[in-house]
């Protein structure tokens, strides 16, 4: 059994705001409650009429995710469980509609975890993928884009059926989801390497010259971030270096 109970959170870096999951019945478990607003917390304390709530699961500590956690935990006398609090790689909670596995996926955040549920052969990736979009933000100094593409894959290898994201539809075709996630990421980062072709760049530069003016103000800094995720992973990679006056390719 899942149902899902939307936070009224809603923000152009949450879309409609944060779905919160729950899995199972008598024995359920809540995965990211979100929202610490009154309403929403109250929503989901009243599950407690139904049944016993085994565990309250974020998914990485970020506001949207987390901001509920604590105080719902409380009121409903579970566990608050997050990556190296209570889950780790491989640690499974048991609903009575099927265990949660969990899955360290970093990328997004260092401590970024998804959750398999085999019996519905679905997955909740958090952040890792956002729903009806081909792209999800991966920042330093949280996020990593070698590890995202990494976790990427972690997913794909499991063949879900289906994988509920945080925010926005669940994704019923997944592995063509995260074939188009993977390909908008070669895709920039081919336009990251075209932008340093002919001069060196700056991160503001490299910005202009990938984005010009198809972003909104109040996104320019998240796609900033994001420019800088790439350098840093074709840096590791050997395609850039930091030279004199900015960023250029070495190859």
């Amino acid at each position: 059994m899942l149902r899902t109970v939307l936070a009224p959170n809603p923000s152009p870096m949450t879309l409609q705001g944060t779905q919160t999951y729950v899995i199972g019945a008598r024995e359920f478990a809540i995965v990211d409650p979100g929202s610490a607003a009154a309403t929403h917390l109250d929503a989901l304390a009243a599950l407690a009429d139904e049944g016993v709530c085994v565990a309250v699961i974020v998914t990485h500590d970020h506001p949207d995710h987390v901001s509920g956690a604590h105080e719902l935990a409380s009121r409903l006398r579970a566990p608050l469980l997050r990556f190296g609090e209570g889950l780790a790689d491989g640690t499974t909670i048991s609903t009575d509609s099927g265990s949660l596995e969990a899955l360290h996926t970093p990328g997004h955040t260092r401590d970024h975890l998804s959750l398999w549920w085999a019996a519905q052969r679905a997955v909740f990736c958090g952040d890792l993928m956002m729903g009806g979009l081909d792209t999800a933000l991966v920042a330093p100094p949280e996020g990593n884009l070698g590890d995202y593409l990494a976790s990427l894959q972690r997913i794909a290898d499991l063949k879900p059926d289906v994988v509920y994201p945080a925010h926005g539809p669940a994704f019923t075709r997944p592995l063509e989801a995260i074939y188009r996630y993977r390909k908008h990421r070669l895709e920039r980062e081919d336009q990251v390497l075209r932008g340093l072709s002919e001069h060196p760049a700056t991160e503001e530069q490299l910005t202009d010259r990938v984005y010009g003016n198809t972003i909104e103000p109040a996104l320019r800094p998240y796609a900033r971030s994001a420019i800088e995720a790439y350098l840093q992973h074709l840096e590791k990679n050997g395609r850039v270096k930091r030279g004199r006056m900015g960023w250029e390719k070495t190859l």
